[in-house]
């Protein structure tokens, strides 16, 4: 159960946020989030994700981070912390710098995050674990890709293009090149060069 702490954390903390910011602030805090291309909410980067405008997009936001949050890291604490930060800096950054000028807030983008590093991870590392879980992500939550599509003025779909690319982004960055398997590598297969 250690192993979960992390994402346990990540989520505890978005609840508490939730009630402190909607239930006793009147929702005060929403404006810390991200405003594009604003200096003074540069800080915003950091504390979007863990803003929700209202009970049901937090709601709609736990079990998906709890699950894939949960799978990164069962992988590796490690793993996750450093995803996590690429998801919430990268991502943001690139919210703050081309997103429509809008509040964006919530965890949605660093679900995003995670959905995109463990399908990335199956491209990059080619192993069984990583197709495994890569398809376990796409039966359990490819539905979610219809968030890229800006579909509502109320959803962020640059907070979600920009969390995809940034968990792609940390699935290169992190990918063990050695676990490929390259052909001349494949037992019983002999490769001869220049021919």
């Amino acid at each position: 159960m250690k192993r979960f702490g992390p994402i346990i954390a990540i989520v505890v903390v978005c609840w508490v946020v939730f009630i402190l910011n909607n239930v006793m602030l009147g929702g005060s805090l929403t404006q810390y989030g991200i405003h594009p291309r604003r200096i003074g909410s540069l800080l915003g980067i950091l504390w979007s994700p863990f803003l929700h405008v209202s009970f049901g997009h937090l709601a709609a936001n736990t079990l998906p981070l709890l699950i894939l949050g949960g799978i990164i890291c069962a992988r590796s604490k490690a793993e996750f912390l450093g995803v996590t930060a690429t998801g919430i800096l990268l991502g943001g950054g690139l919210i703050w710098l081309l997103a429509r000028n809008a509040d964006h807030v919530g965890a949605s983008g660093l679900i995003f995050c995670y959905f995109g590093f463990l399908i990335a991870r199956a491209w990059f590392d080619r192993t069984f674990v990583t197709f495994v879980l890569a398809a376990i992500c796409l039966v359990g939550y490819g539905g979610i890709l219809i968030g890229l599509l800006p579909i509502s003025s109320h959803v962020s779909w640059e907070g979600h293009l920009a969390g995809l690319v940034a968990g792609i982004a940390a699935a290169a960055m992190t990918t063990n090149k050695n676990q490929a398997i390259a052909p001349a590598e494949i037992p019983g297969l002999k490769i001869t060069p220049g021919k």
